[in-house]
C-alpha cells in the first residue's frame, strides 16, 4: 500500500465527518528551498501531504523531506497567516520533531477557528529548519487542491509545478523531466532536468 493510500485509509478512520463538514485535501505539495522568502543555497526536496476536516477541525499530514546534503533538521512548523514570499509566526509545532538529513513526519493536530480561517484562506506554510538555515531550509505554501487552482501534476514523466511555487518564472505553469525513487516509504529523492531550474 503506497504512503498516500495508507494516508487516506487513515483519514477515513481519523476524521470522523460531522453533517455539514468539508474535507480539504493538500495533497503532494512540493517542499522546496525556493519558496523560502530568502532561498537558501541548498539542493533539499520533499513533499506535504494533509486532509483538513471543518467538521472536528482536526488536520492529518504526512511529510517527506531531504535535506541539503550535511544539513541537519533542528526544527519543523505550521506558520501563518502569510501568503507567499512572507514569514509569519508559528501556528503549530510538531508534536514530534524532525531530525537527521532526511525523514519522514506524520501526525495529528487539532486547529482553532481562527487558524481554520488562515489555513483555508492559503496563509499557512509548513517549513523545515536545519543547520544550513536557521530560518527555514524549506518552504511548502499550503494550497487547496481543488480544480479552480493550478496545483503540481505528475504524468508521464513531466512534473508541472504552477508559477506560484516557481518564482521568477512568467508562464503559468513550468514542466520538468521528472524521475522520483522512493525509499523505505520514508524518504524520496526528486532529480529534475528542464530549461528552468526548480532551485
Amino acid at each position: 500500500m503506497s504512503p498516500i493510500t495508507r494516508l487516506f485509509a487513515v483519514a477515513a478512520l481519523a476524521l470522523p465527518v460531522a453533517a455539514s463538514a468539508e474535507i480539504y485535501a493538500y495533497v503532494a505539495l512540493p517542499l522546496t528551498p525556493t519558496q523560502e522568502p530568502v532561498a537558501p543555497a541548498s539542493v533539499g526536496t520533499g513533499s506535504v501531504t494533509a486532509l483538513y476536516d471543518s467538521g472536528t477541525k482536526v488536520m492529518i499530514y504526512s511529510i517527506v523531506y531531504q535535506l541539503n546534503p550535511g544539513a541537519t533538521a533542528t526544527a519543523a512548523h505550521f506558520h501563518g497567516p502569510a501568503l507567499l514570499g512572507a514569514n509569519a509566526g508559528v501556528q503549530i509545532g510538531l508534536p514530534t520533531q524532525p531530525t537527521g538529513n532526511a525523514g519522514k513526519l506524520t501526525g495529528i493536530v487539532t486547529l482553532t477557528a481562527a487558524q481554520e480561517a488562515d489555513l483555508l484562506a492559503g496563509r499557512w506554510y509548513f517549513n523545515i529548519h536545519s543547520t544550513l538555515a536557521g530560518g527555514g531550509e524549506m518552504r511548502a505554501q499550503l494550497i487547496e487542491n481543488s480544480s479552480t487552482l493550478v496545483l503540481p501534476t505528475f504524468a508521464n514523466g513531466k512534473l508541472t509545478l504552477p508559477v506560484v511555487l516557481t518564482p521568477g518564472l512568467a508562464g503559468p505553469t513550468a514542466s520538468y523531466n521528472a524521475e522520483l525513487a522512493f525509499q523505505n516509504d520514508a524518504a524520496f529523492t526528486f532529480r529534475l532536468s528542464g530549461a528552468t531550474p526548480l532551485r
